[in-house]
Order: C-alpha cells, then structure tokens, then sequence
C-alpha cells in the first residue's frame, strides 16, 4: 500500500527527529525554543593552574670541573717602611747609696745650733765636780752626756772625750772615758763626754758606718766653746777604740781641733774595719752600722772612709796601741801614724810592747802623762787657776 519510497522519507524524518531531540536534551532547551538571549557574564577570573609537577627526576650534576693548576705568582716584594729610631731615654742616675754620708757632705754640715745644758751633779772627784748634760745634734735628737769641771772660776781649756763601744744594755755614762776625763780635769781640764745616740737616755738616730757618731760629736764642739767657763778658741780631743777612730773622723771633718789622742783606733779605712767585725760578729755585722759590704761597692767605702781625707787634718795627732791587742790590731794606729806622715802631718805613734786593748798599770800610768803633756803644749795650758 505504500511504497518503499515513502517508506524511506519516513525513516529519514525519524531520525532526524530523534537527533533534534537528543541535541535538546543535551543543550537544556526543548526543541524547538528560542534560544535565550545571552547574558553578558563576566568572564570568570582565570584560576591559577597548579603547575604541573616538575618531573623528580634529579639532573645529574654536572660535573665540576677540575681546576686547572695555576701558576703560584711570584712573591710580591713588600716594602715596610724602616719606623723612625725610637729616642732612648737618658738613663736614670743610679742613686748614690752614700748620698750624705761621706766625709765631704758631713763637713758641708752647718753646726752649732741649739745650747748644751748642764744638769744635775752626778760625781765628783778631788778638784772637780761631774754634771749630767743635754745637748742638741745637727740632724735634731737630743743627746747626752757628762761634763767634768774643775774646781775654780776658769776659763778652762776644753777636752771632749770619746769612748770606745759598749753595748747598750751594759752601758752607763762614763763607761771607757771616766779614767782620762777625771785624770785630765784633775789637770784643769773642762772634759766633756758625750753618750752618744741612743745611749744614756738621749734619742736614738741612724748610725751608718758609724756618722751618727760623728754628728754627735761634730754638734757638740761649737757648743761647749759657747760655754762661758770654756777658754775661748779650739779645743783638744782624746778617743778610744771606736771613740778613737771618731777621734779620726773628727780630724778630716772639723777645723776647731787644737791637738787629738787616738788610743787603741779601729782601723780608718771602713772596709777593713768591715772585714774585722764582720769576723767578730761571726757572719753578723749588723745592718745598722753597715748597710752593705765593701765588695758591693768599693768606691762607696773609700769615700765614707776617714783614712781617705786623712791628708786634710790639721791638727797634730798622738796615737797609743798596745801590740797584743787582740780587739783591733796595732797595725791600724800604724796605718794611720804612716797615712798623717806621707801628707807632711805633725804625728807621734807610742807602741806599748804586749800591752792589751786597754793598757793597765805602768802603761795607762805612762800614756795618760804623753797624753796631757801633749794637750798641755797645743793647749797651752800652764795653771787653770791664774786667772
């Protein structure tokens, strides 16, 4: 009835149909709709895409090159600038261990201040009387002393007596010159005897090398000549053992002595008096007297040595020694009666054969009468008592 022809325009509209259909379905409109108008939709903001993973795989590292060696440069030369020569500075004068202690400087001294003043009766004897006595020093201590005036009105020549060592602890004032001093005011002597510092009751001082010793006797001199019963101008002086190389000192130091007995002397020349003590001590001089010893400075000893100056003394010198004095030898009042004599010096030296450091007997008899004689003609004393 119908023909294949139709047939196939049937079947061609069909599926034309189910195709119309199925691409209305996959827009959303049904067939055969409009279309909607089209808004304007912001374009979307573009969403940053997660970059796609770089692949892992690790690049094998290339290779570091080997460096080439190269060629060590040649040393550049440096120059250093030479510094400018540092100033040495002036080297620092070497302190003088001595400084105000040597012959020199003790006689630069001015002496003389101050007065001596008598005290209390304390002996006496046939033709004079003893009195204690105090007196100011050039470096300020008070010292003290005695002093033996004979009887009478005066002016009386003056002697200033100087003992020899005593130790402290043993000592009382005149100790060692208490048989001259009354001996020579029995003559008609004003003798004066200084303790010495630190005896005696006076103030104690520095004594290196023994010119404390000197200071004290030193003072006293200009003092005692003040005195209105002491005949005016120089005065004599008499010393023992270390009293006798005062003595000594005294000669090179002052020009106000008349005349000088030095009895039993410790040597002149401190550094054999160093070597003596430092043997009888056993190893122990003392640090006081003797700061340091000869062998570390030599020219220090010379110039604090009064047998160095020996050749300025002025006044005419009487030594006494014993030779078997077993103290300090004989041969250091021969050091010293040859020392006065090569200078020209007007010097007398009586040896007492095996007489001890301190003569007894006919011997203290015999140098006690040399001695006064000796005073009598530079002191010119004839009778205390004419005037």
């Amino acid at each position: 009835m119908f023909s294949d022809r139709w047939f196939a325009s049937a079947r061609y509209l069909l599926l034309l149909l189910m195709s119309l259909v199925m691409l209305a379905a996959c827009t959303g409109r049904p067939v055969g709709s409009a279309p909607p108008t089209p808004t304007a939709t912001a374009a979307p903001t573009a969403t940053p895409t997660t970059p796609a993973p770089t692949a892992t795989a690790t690049a094998m590292p290339t290779p570091t090159a080997t460096a080439t060696a190269t060629a060590t440069p040649a040393p550049t030369a440096t120059v250093t600038a030479t510094p400018a020569p540092t100033a040495t500075p002036a080297p620092t004068a070497t302190p003088d261990p001595v400084a105000g202690l040597t012959i020199p400087a003790l006689r630069a001294l001015r002496y003389g201040a101050g007065e001596l003043v008598i005290g209390e009766r304390y002996a006496g004897g046939p033709g004079y009387t003893t009195y204690r006595m105090t007196y100011p020093s050039v470096d300020g201590l008070r010292l003290t002393g005695l002093l033996h005036l004979p009887d009478g009105t005066g002016p009386f020549p003056v002697l200033i007596a100087n003992r020899g060592y005593i130790a402290p602890e043993r000592y009382q004032p005149g100790m060692d010159s208490r048989v001259f001093s009354d001996y020579a005011a029995q003559r008609g002597y004003l003798v004066v005897a200084p303790d010495y510092r630190g005896y005696g009751g006076g103030d104690a001082g520095p004594n290196a090398f023994y010119t404390g010793y000197y200071l004290d006797v030193l003072s006293l001199i200009p003092l005692v000549q003040r005195l209105p019963m002491a005949r005016e101008g120089k005065v004599g002086m008499w010393g023992h053992s270390r009293g006798a190389s005062i003595t000594v000192a005294a000669l090179t130091l002052s020009d106000q002595l008349a005349a000088a007995v030095v009895y039993a002397p410790a040597p002149a020349d401190l550094a054999v008096d160093y070597a003596r003590r430092f043997q009888q001590s056993g190893g122990d001089p003392g640090t006081e007297t003797w700061p340091f010893s000869p062998e570390r400075d030599p020219d220090a000893y010379r110039r604090v040595s009064p047998l160095t100056y020996l050749g300025t003394a002025q006044a005419p010198v009487m030594l006494h020694h014993g030779t078997a004095d077993t103290t300090v030898a004989s041969s250091a009042s021969i050091v010293i009666a040859e020392t006065l004599r090569a200078a020209g010096k007007d010097v007398t030296l009586h040896l007492y054969e095996a007489g001890p450091h301190t003569l007894t007997g006919a011997q203290e008899q015999l140098y006690l009468e040399r001695s006064l004689t000796f005073f009598d003609q530079h002191l010119r004393v004839l009778d205390t008592n004419e005037n």
